[in-house]
C-alpha cells in the first residue's frame, strides 16, 4: 500500500473550473477521487459545499439535494456543508474555505493522513498548506493551471494538471439527464467527447 491520502474538494471552485475549462461539470466522483488517489491508500475524500435551504432558491436547494445525495452514495466520500447568506439580491457562500482549511490542518495534527490531495485554485489555502508542511506531510494540488493561484501551486509540493485529457474518463456526458450511481454510464463515453470537441 502506498502513503495514507486524504483529498479535500473545493466544490464550488471545482465546478466553475469544470464549466469554464470543460464545458461539463457532470463529475463521475468516484471515478475522480480513484485516480487521483491511485499511488496512494485513500482514506477519505471530503467535498466542501455551501447549502442552500428552501427558501434561499426552492429550484436550486432541490437540484443541490440529489447532487448531496449522489456524493453521499460514493464510497470513501464525505459531504462538508457550510452556509449560504443572502447580501441583498445576491446568495453567498459563506465558511467552505475556512472548514477545508481547519479540516486539513486538524487532520494533519492528528497524522490522520501522509498526503494531502486538495482540489481547489483558492491562494487563500497557502498558510494553512504551510502548517501542515511543518507537520512533516506532503500536500499536492490538483486543479486547472490557468485557475490556480500561483502562490497555491508553488507552496505545495506537487501540482497534478487538470484538463480535458486527465478528466475525459472522468466524466458524465453533460446531456445526461440524472446522476448516475454506482459508476455506471448511462451514456456512451464518446458523447463526452463529442461534446467537449464541439465546444472548443
Amino acid at each position: 500500500m502506498g502513503k495514507r491520502a486524504m483529498i479535500f474538494i473545493d466544490g464550488n471552485n471545482l465546478y466553475f473550473g469544470l464549466k469554464k475549462n470543460i464545458g461539463n461539470y457532470n463529475l463521475n466522483y468516484e471515478k475522480f477521487i480513484n485516480k487521483l488517489a491511485l499511488d496512494y491508500d485513500l482514506l477519505r475524500a471530503y467535498f466542501y459545499t455551501a447549502e442552500f435551504r428552501r427558501e434561499d432558491d426552492e429550484k436550486i436547494h432541490e437540484s443541490q439535494q440529489k447532487f448531496i445525495t449522489y456524493l453521499q452514495e460514493v464510497p470513501n466520500m464525505q459531504v462538508v456543508t457550510a452556509r449560504v447568506e443572502r447580501r441583498g439580491d445576491t446568495l453567498v457562500e459563506k465558511g467552505v474555505d475556512v472548514q477545508l482549511a481547519v479540516d486539513l490542518v486538524r487532520f494533519g495534527a492528528k497524522l490522520n493522513y501522509e498526503v494531502a490531495i486538495i482540489v481547489s485554485g483558492d491562494g487563500d489555502y497557502s498558510p494553512a498548506v504551510e502548517a501542515v508542511k511543518d507537520m512533516g506531510l506532503n500536500v499536492i494540488n490538483a486543479f486547472f493551471p490557468d485557475e490556480v493561484s500561483s502562490y497555491l501551486r508553488h507552496v505545495c509540493d506537487n501540482f497534478v494538471q487538470l484538463d480535458y485529457d486527465y478528466l475525459k474518463n472522468c466524466l458524465f456526458a453533460s446531456t445526461t439527464t440524472a446522476f448516475v450511481r454506482n459508476g455506471v454510464e448511462s451514456r456512451d463515453p464518446v458523447d463526452v467527447e463529442r461534446e467537449y470537441n464541439n465546444s472548443q
